[in-house]
């Protein structure tokens, strides 16, 4: 009698459950696929920055009903999300949630008190907007958030938005993708997530992708950008993938 009959139909289950529960973990690397939900807020004042949740944004009063609320698309090293939030993400499995903070330095930097302009109030003569403090305007192409008015000045202060912010990040990743042709279709999704997902007709065969657009994608703002932009990222982000072709079909109505 072997050693395997003695044991008993429990002992035989809870083995395969501990090898089960000990399978190894997809190794995330650059280049990785992910489809990632996160929010995002400011430590200091609980300010939502970003999220992923449409409950989070109606929460916060940001609800944006042109944006789809969904987990978005990361491909590790290609700058999608802040590197420190890559960096923790390479570190977590599916189904993971993390939350951390992310230090100026690595979010956009220290506010730099050079890049605080003052101007005579004249110079916004000409702004349509209401001058007011916290009001975005432009100023010799560059972009400025009004910090004071008075005295006939106006302080603006050209920082990012964020500088000097320390974030509180949480996120969690809802899948992997390691399927080439589901990577094609979440980089059509990413540049043109007006249209169906199942709508495109996808043709993986290296080294050459074909794709067929919808007709609902035909007159899509700056479709033919988003094109170039979805071929370029096929071929730096597929494997052997050397050609991609985008066809527009046109079918005579009868």
């Amino acid at each position: 009698m072997s050693s395997e009959d003695l044991e008993t139909p429990k002992e035989k289950g809870s083995t395969g459950e501990k090898q089960a529960s000990e399978a190894p973990k997809p190794v995330l690397s650059s280049g990785s696929f992910l489809l990632v939900d996160y929010t995002i807020r400011i430590k200091e004042t609980g300010e939502l920055v970003d999220t992923t949740s449409e409950k989070e944004a109606r929460e916060a009063g940001i609800y944006d009903a042109s944006k789809l609320y969904e987990p978005r698309l990361a491909i590790i090293g290609k700058g999608m999300l802040l590197k420190a939030i890559e960096d923790e993400l390479v570190t977590m499995s599916v189904g993971e949630s993390k939350t951390f903070e992310i230090s100026p330095e690595k979010a956009f930097g220290q506010r730099d008190p050079t890049k605080v302009k003052v101007y005579p109030i004249r110079k916004f003569k000409d702004v349509e907007a209401p001058l007011v403090v916290g009001a975005r305007v432009n100023i010799n192409g560059k972009e400025g958030i009004i910090r004071s008015i008075g005295s006939g000045r106006v302080q603006v202060d050209f920082n990012p938005y964020l500088a000097g912010k320390t974030l509180v990040c949480n996120v969690t990743i809802k899948k992997i993708i390691t399927d080439d042709k589901e990577k094609v279709q979440q980089i059509l999704h990413n540049r043109l997530p007006d249209v169906d997902i199942q709508k495109f007709t996808i043709e993986l065969a290296p080294p050459e992708v074909v794709i067929t657009l919808p007709e609902e994608a035909y007159l899509l703002p700056n479709l033919q950008i988003a094109k170039r932009l979805i071929a370029k990222e096929i071929q730096e982000n597929i494997q052997g993938i050397e050609r991609v072709k985008v066809i527009e079909l046109y079918t005579k109505q009868t």
